[in-house]
């Protein structure tokens, strides 16, 4: 996945301050000079030295620096302070007035837009919890350990035992307060039924358990139909994903346990990195 984590740094219009006090302080030195000022030259050279150093400021805020607008005021000072033949009149000023208003504006132009960064599996993992925070307010510490014990039994490939443990936390289910969603219900069921399949070295083709429109929000992978290729995968990966969520989140007694299985969850979360950043 990819986020914008960076903002424009830079004050809107920065830029202009750039041509602005460079040409003025070229403007001020020929009115200077037209009445006679002796040392007419040093306003334009302040002018294009104090422009510099705007327009470091104005790349070094950018999402994106560029390497040559950081070191123009080091040009400046080589150029117009440290003593050196290159002439400091005024066509030299006019040459690099232009030369730093040209930058400025390709640094407004390509180095303002936000910086991309890939969200990493475990980041969009962080993220998911916290989305169905609502739903994991709801369970209970009893039933949070039913429904992280379905989880660890089923990782560790028993699968007759695991379909005994996600009956327990169905049966939990039941007997508390209802959801305000079914999707914890539903994938118990989902787990239950691919769990019983196992057991009896059987894949059903066509599951009977599945996922409602109602439970979407309360999923982690979120496909368009035409890139889901078997929806039975789909529901399982889905269902392990909220069951560890849930089982992580609210049963301290397995919080240990499920935070080793941790690298699975990041794994089914990386094997749809591509369609989710489709």
């Amino acid at each position: 996945m990819k986020a914008d984590t960076t903002t424009p740094g830079s004050t809107p219009h920065l830029w202009i301050g750039v041509p602005a006090v460079a040409f003025g302080g070229i403007g001020l030195e020929m009115l200077l000079f037209s009445v006679g000022f002796e040392y007419a030259a040093w306003a334009g050279i302040v002018g294009c030295v104090v422009a510099s150093f705007i327009l470091f400021y104005q790349a070094y805020n950018k999402p994106r620096r560029d390497i040559v607008s950081l070191f123009v005021p080091l040009y400046a000072v080589l150029i117009f302070i440290v003593p050196n033949d290159i002439s400091k009149g005024l066509i030299v000023q006019v040459f690099y007035a232009a030369t730093i208003t040209l930058l400025t504006v390709r640094v407004e132009k390509l180095f303002n837009a936000p910086k991309q960064e890939k969200r990493t599996m475990k980041q969009m993992l962080n993220d998911y919890i916290g989305r169905i925070e609502p739903l994991l307010a709801e369970v209970d510490e009893e039933t949070g350990h039913a429904v992280a014990q379905s989880f660890l039994i089923y990782k560790f490939g028993l699968y007759k035992n695991a379909v005994e443990r996600c009956t327990e936390a169905l049966d939990l289910l039941e007997a508390a307060e209802p959801l305000s969603s079914s999707a914890l219900e539903d994938a118990l069921l989902i787990l239950r039924e691919r769990a019983g399949d196992l057991a009896r070295s059987r894949m059903t083709a066509s599951p009977e358990h599945t996922f409602s429109e109602d439970d979407y929000e309360y999923l982690a992978i979120h496909l368009r139909p035409e890139q889901v290729e078997i929806p039975a995968t789909l529901d399982l990966d889905n269902a392990l994903i909220l069951l560890y969520a849930v089982g992580v989140e609210t049963s301290p007694d397995d919080e240990l346990a499920l935070e080793e299985h941790q690298r699975f969850i990041i794994q089914i979360l990386e094997s749809y990195r591509e369609k989710l950043t489709a």
